[in-house]
């Protein structure tokens, strides 16, 4: 059997070749006019994946036979026997790739390849799924452990029970996201459910002693609630970004930061100690850990001293000096105030659209700076006779 690459690629190919040879041609002969060096080797340079993605669109074949599998590309061209083959592996991206015995380089097979799919089915065929096969080993290991109950019936009801935990966590983790950042009512009680999530996350990692995991891993017979964590720190991460407008950040801050990120770090270490003596991987566990307490430390810092401070604001009164839009994934509004407080040379703020919408060029707004619940400064605004943005 022979696999070539498909005319749908191939297209593509010509077409990005063409686009590089066009780019190049056009720098060189500007060069050429103009004695500009440097942009004539640029020309050339680009010359080169112009040649080079073209001259692989047409060397690339996959042949296989009755003993070997070749794969022949530009400047490679590879094969191993077909009993030397120990399985396979699906990726993310539509990544397939065949695994040897013995520990041998893995090969990837093409993304352009004509009738992929066909080559595909006929691994699948012939061959086993290697995340599969060791889910099933994992799994079996996991049953006769008597860690995780002193019987097989015991150990697979306790199984069960965590995967169906670990479902319902994830979604809740979407759930909650989104609904923080786009539909956040009631406003208050959202943000104190937030903020509790997490720490259910790490109550249920240490209930169950080792059986729930600090990481999702693809065809892990091992669930988690580390989706819950890391959904609803970000969440309020994000909303406190979003909400709260810090003046300053000064020692005393520094200081509740850092002391909050330690404890939320020391708390979750010993709660998921045996969660995390099961990783591969435990420099990057701790990191995580330290991550996230950092995160949560900094939102209910930002959370508590703002949404319940009553001080008396100081009140600056501006006038809007620029107005703009800015289209990324999501549009956003923003607003430039004339000199305020520490801001001599004026300041950019993060506006609604109907705030957006409401002022013009010149238009008076105060701004209301307040002393924070924990003594961390922030501000808010609002156009004169409107409230508050």
């Amino acid at each position: 059997m022979e696999y070539r690459i498909a005319q749908g690629w191939k297209f593509f190919c010509i077409l990005i070749s063409a686009a590089f040879s066009f780019g190049a041609i056009c720098l060189i002969v500007f060069a050429l006019n103009h004695m500009a060096p440097g942009l004539l080797v640029l020309g050339f340079i680009l010359l080169a994946p112009a040649i080079g993605i073209y001259l692989d669109s047409t060397r690339l074949v996959l042949t296989v036979d009755q003993r070997s599998l070749t794969l022949v590309r530009l400047f490679t061209a590879r094969s191993i026997l077909l009993e030397d083959i120990d399985g396979y592996r699906r990726g993310d991206k539509n990544v397939f790739s065949i695994w040897l015995k013995n520990g041998g380089k893995s090969l990837q097979l093409p993304q352009m390849l004509e009738r992929r799919k066909e080559l595909i089915g006929w691994f699948e065929e012939k061959y086993e799924d290697i995340d599969a096969r060791e889910c099933d080993t994992e799994t079996q290991a996991l049953l006769e452990n008597d860690e995780f109950g002193f019987t097989r019936e015991d150990r697979e009801g306790r199984l069960q029970a965590a995967r169906k935990i670990d479902t319902v966590s994830s979604v809740a983790g979407f759930v909650f996201f989104f609904w923080a950042l786009f539909i956040p009512r009631p406003y208050e009680v959202v943000m104190i459910g937030l903020f509790i999530m997490p720490w259910v996350a790490v109550y249920i990692t240490w209930y169950y002693k080792g059986l729930m995991r600090l990481y999702k891993k693809k065809r892990s017979p091992y669930p988690s609630v580390v989706l819950l964590m890391w959904f609803t720190i970000l969440s309020v991460f994000l909303s406190c970004l979003r909400d709260f407008h810090l003046y300053g950040f000064e020692k005393n801050a520094w200081s509740l930061l850092i002391g909050g990120s330690l404890l939320g770090t020391a708390i979750c270490v010993m709660a998921c100690r045996k969660a995390i003596a099961s990783s591969t991987k435990k420099i990057l566990t701790y990191g995580c850990i330290v991550v996230m307490a950092g995160l949560y430390s900094w939102s209910l810092l930002v959370f508590s001293n703002c949404y319940y401070d009553r001080s008396e604001p100081q009140v600056y009164n501006v006038h809007v000096t620029h107005k703009r839009i800015y289209h990324g994934k999501s549009t956003s509004y923003y607003v430039s105030l004339s000199p305020w407080g520490k801001f001599a040379d004026g300041k950019e703020v993060s506006v609604s659209k109907s705030f957006y919408t409401e002022v013009v060029d010149g238009d008076p707004v105060q701004v209301y700076l307040k002393k924070g619940k924990w003594g961390v400064p922030w501000y808010i605004w609002g156009a004169m006779g409107n409230g508050t943005q």
